[in-house]
């Protein structure tokens, strides 16, 4: 049986993720830092190969936790990521950190401590950065996209340096179909006129191709983008 830990389970894509890997008949660690909650009720949805697990990626201690809980590890999704917006002006050095410490710092700390379980079963890691890395996308965002950007940058890396026991890729996701994000919405409005597809980005689409990665076994220092066609626009 495959084992994969998907941190930040609980969120739209974190959820898809965990169901499609619970599909093909994996155990699933869906790694939460606050959604208790939310993480009970997937397992009540997806069943007990879901084991939810609290995982804050800006805490050692409740990294080192879940490392300890986990007899082994085969693919590694990298989920875990805040957003704000903020001008240039308003923007704080409090901000600024916050984003790094959990997109970039954060995952670098669950990476370094799940490396040595990826190594021994020649296992897959799977980072979520973001069409932003690629593109300055509606203003307000600069902390957000460098953040992403460094996500890309450390996959391609990392990718080199731990070849050829793990492959390293990256899922780069445009904007994600949400609730919040309805018809009347300008910022959908915006990226559908865009975007070659007309329309946002299922979050399910973008765990089809975690899953691919996974299993692709001639692919790493990779991203792959699932924007509908926005960057193309």
């Amino acid at each position: 049986m495959k084992h994969v830990l998907v941190s930040g389970g609980t969120s739209t894509l974190g959820k898809a993720v965990c169901s499609r890997f619970i599909a093909e008949g994996a155990m699933v660690y869906c790694g939460y830092s606050s959604g208790e909650q939310k993480a009970q009720e997937l397992v009540r949805q997806l069943g007990s190969s879901l084991v939810p697990v609290r995982l804050d990626v800006t805490d050692q201690a409740s990294i080192d936790d879940v490392a300890s809980k986990i007899q082994s590890l085969d693919v590694l999704v990298n989920n875990s990521g805040v957003f704000s917006v903020f001008s240039v002006e308003e923007l704080q050095t409090e901000e600024i950190q916050r984003i790094f410490d959990i997109n970039v710092t954060g995952l670098m700390r669950v990476t370094k401590r799940m490396a040595p379980f990826l190594q021994a079963s020649k296992g897959s890691i799977i980072n979520v950065a973001s069409i932003n890395a690629f593109h300055p996308g509606f203003g307000g965002t600069v902390h957000y996209d460098a953040s992403k950007g460094a996500v890309v940058s450390y996959t391609m890396s990392l990718a080199r340096e731990l070849a050829p026991l793990v492959r390293v890729n990256a899922v780069a996701p445009g904007l994600l179909e949400a609730p919040y994000l309805d018809e009347t919405n300008p910022l959908r409005k915006l990226y559908e006129q865009r975007a070659l597809l007309g329309c946002l980005v299922d979050a399910d689409q973008v765990s089809l191709a975690v899953q691919f990665l996974s299993r692709c076994t001639a692919m790493t220092a990779q991203v792959i983008t699932i924007d509908a066609g926005y960057l193309a626009g």
